[in-house]
């Protein structure tokens, strides 16, 4: 399916380039520590859940806020990046 490739190179486009972008934020919520383990496009390419872990101390929701309020700069990130019109909004969940 044509689709379905173009949703995982999305996807995979995104996980790359998440790390590097965290390196930009100053917010204390959000560090280097923060693992990304998948993200899921949707068929429309309008949404991608990410799903991520936290490898240090702190409080897993914590990070997770971090996450939900850096969501637009990130966005915007990954848009400059990879050269993209349309990037996905990110939505960020734990995983268990």
């Amino acid at each position: 399916m044509p689709g379905l490739n173009r949703r995982r190179r999305v996807g995979h486009a995104i996980q790359r380039e998440l790390p590097e972008l965290l390196r930009e934020l100053n917010d204390p919520r959000v560090d280097d520590l923060i693992s990304f383990s998948s993200v899921d496009v949707s068929p429309d390419l309008n949404r991608a859940v990410i799903y991520f872990t936290h490898m240090g101390d702190v409080d897993i929701t914590e990070s997770l806020h971090g996450l939900q309020h850096a969501a637009g700069f990130l966005r915007r990130g990954i848009a400059r990046r990879l050269n993209s019109k349309r990037v996905p909004f990110l939505e960020f969940v734990v995983d268990e």
